[in-house]
């Protein structure tokens, strides 16, 4: 009977751009009968395991991914394009290192600068409780907060002169399986999803008397879009944001109304309005503990798809007080006077109670009632509500982002949780 072998081997091409290359040949057999001719080995597919940067950040990371969007806006409304079919990642390393760390890390640099390598997403590593053994081919980890591809590689890590990379043949949500045995014994390793990247922009290098630190970022090759459902309720088909904006840095706001201004110096200026609608923009921001709602995060990031996809953003503000309450079957609201008429037809609003319970509706009349509101909302909520029960009573604004690029940032690690901070513009569009 044949006999296949699946092998690593090292390759010295004689080029600055392929050194020390590792390789595997993966071959396919059919098994019905391996007896009647010799096995054919032709066209193998072959994958590259590039030569890893093996160094982990202690002193901070960041993630930015960046889309490509076009917005083509008229006087009552907008269209959006994304012209990419995946965020391209790019992972940014900060390590602090000491005279022997830096001597290969150094090295390395100037081996592999511009030059294609393996880069491990730390956020998204496994640390094993247990050992690992030559010839191990599974390893048991979850797999469901992180990008864990059949056919792609993942590296395992005890430190930055003991590790071993692998490519994955199969990936379930409680383990992966890999093509061949890791070949080398690692006291409780942590298992790292790898991807192709280049340090596009080289190493950055700061030299002190007992350390150095080394920056580089990463520009990552093998991109895909990400597919999943982060968990929020829908209304009109679209997202609703129902975490509070985290308070991770300053928060802003803007009105403003697109216009065109012709000033000829000795009248008037005129003023030509360019949208029928006032641009509102602001920074929402987040703050994520643990790479299950990192995780999370970025399943949403990936799903906006750049400025195409449109969500909806409460103000998280009590903006209107419930004066009445409001019985089961009732469409019409009597709320707190907030401003004209006009100002309410056609709004969106969230009524959330203090259980977590959410109701979505659009005001679609509105007149006065004394030096009171009365609001008439699309369709009744199907229970009483009374004014002690609710938390928030906040108008709805169908918003996108207002950037190609989002920055997942982490500070240095230590012994605390994993936690992710990233701050983004949006703006709102016409509902």
């Amino acid at each position: 009977m044949a006999t296949v072998a699946l092998s690593t081997g090292n390759l010295d091409a004689g080029t600055p751009d392929l050194p020390s290359l590792h390789f595997g040949l993966i071959h396919h057999l059919s098994t019905g009968n391996l007896n009647a001719d010799e096995p054919d080995l032709g066209s193998p597919a072959m994958v590259l395991l590039y030569e890893p940067w093996p160094f982990r950040p202690l002193v901070g990371a960041s993630d930015t991914l960046e889309t490509l969007s076009e917005v083509m806006q008229s006087f009552t409304e907008e269209q959006r394009l994304a012209l990419r079919k995946a965020p391209r990642q790019n992972p940014r390393y900060s390590v602090r290192l000491d005279p022997a760390q830096f001597s290969r890390a150094k090295d390395f640099a100037e081996r592999r600068a511009a030059t294609r390598i393996c880069v491990p997403i730390w956020w998204e590593g496994i640390r094993l409780a247990a050992d690992l053994a030559p010839a191990d081919i599974e390893i048991l980890i979850d797999t469901t907060a992180g990008d864990w591809r059949a056919g792609s590689r993942l590296i395992v890590w005890e430190s930055e002169d003991h590790y071993a990379l692998a490519l994955i043949e199969a990936v379930e949500n409680d383990k992966v399986t890999l093509v061949a045995p890791i070949g080398a014994t690692f006291v409780t390793p942590t298992i790292i999803p790898v991807r192709v990247a280049r340090p596009a922009e080289g190493f950055s290098m700061s030299r002190g008397k007992l350390v150095v630190d080394v920056t580089a970022r990463f520009r990552v090759e093998d991109n895909i879009r990400l597919e999943g459902d982060a968990g929020y309720p829908q209304y009109q088909s679209l997202d609703v944001l129902t975490e509070p904006t985290a308070r991770v840095s300053d928060l802003s706001e803007t009105i403003i109304q697109a216009a065109e201004y012709e000033d000829n110096g000795f009248g008037p200026v005129e003023i030509e309005r360019q949208r029928n609608y006032v641009d509102f923009g602001q920074s929402i921001s987040f703050l994520e503990q643990g790479p299950a709602a990192i995780w999370r995060r970025r399943l949403w990031v990936h799903a906006r798809n750049g400025k195409q996809k449109a969500f909806w953003l409460p103000s998280f503000n009590s903006d209107l007080k419930l004066l009445a309450p409001i019985g089961a079957a009732d469409t019409v609201v009597t709320v707190k006077r907030v401003g004209l008429l006009a100002g309410y037809l056609g709004r969106h609003v969230m009524i959330e109670l203090k259980d977590g319970t959410r109701y979505f509706r659009q005001i679609i009349a509105a007149e006065r009632d004394g030096a009171d509101d009365e609001i008439t909302l699309s369709s009744s909520l199907g229970e009483d509500v009374g004014s002690a029960q609710i938390l928030w009573f906040s108008f709805l604004s169908k918003v996108r982002l207002d950037a190609d690029a989002v920055t997942f940032n982490f500070p240095a690690s230590g012994r605390g949780p994993l936690l992710s901070t990233l701050s983004i513009p949006v703006t709102e569009v016409p509902s």
